[in-house]
């Protein structure tokens, strides 16, 4: 399964990059942990595998036209012996205002910012879930808490320079062996 997260298309990026392309050819499935934005990215990456993709969090960009806002917030696909769900991990509005207010209040890392992220998506998790796929912190993760997969793939876009931290773009791949067993990998996109 491929997984990708955050590539906020076109105001970041003016397209998908090749190389992320490229990691994700030969997938049977493709996620999007929101912030695609630019919605034409779903029949592209349609054309190496199905997709499952949610909204992100409320960008400026509604007043373009250009918006994934009318996906699901949420998505819960049964996989096997597994069960995955998958959302971008501000869950509302009010978590976009929260999150944002805590990086200049509080200063958190990268990881701190995860850790903020996984505790809120733990609570609103159907109890089945035990793997959950989420994105918004541009940061990747992979996390085992309690018998339940936490898997962020990172940002496509990576992140900018965030409190002497940066992260390359990133796209994950999840490759469950049939016996419920999952092996999560972070893949940098080449330089």
């Amino acid at each position: 399964i491929g997984v990708l997260s955050d590539s906020h298309v076109p105001f970041r990026l003016d397209a998908l990059p090749r190389s992320a392309l490229d990691l994700l050819a030969g997938c049977d499935l493709i996620l999007h942990a929101g912030d695609l934005e630019d919605t034409r990215l779903i029949a592209q990456l349609g054309r190496l595998a199905p997709v499952y993709t949610v909204r992100g969090n409320i960008h400026w960009s509604y007043s373009t036209g250009t918006h994934d806002l009318d996906l699901p917030e949420a998505i819960t696909l049964k996989l096997g012996a597994r069960t995955l769900w998958i959302t971008h991990g501000h869950l509302s509005f009010g978590h976009t205002m929260v999150d944002k207010v805590l990086q200049f209040a509080s200063r958190p890392t990268l990881d701190d910012v995860n850790r903020i992220i996984i505790e809120r998506l733990d609570r609103a998790r159907p109890p089945e879930a035990d793997i959950v796929v989420f994105g918004h912190s541009h940061n990747p993760c992979i996390e085992n808490r309690a018998g339940v997969l936490f898997f962020n793939p990172g940002a496509i876009v990576g992140t900018s320079h965030f409190r002497g931290e940066s992260r390359p773009p990133s796209v994950g791949r999840l490759t469950l062996d049939g016996h419920g067993g999952v092996i999560p990998e972070i893949l940098n996109l080449p330089a």
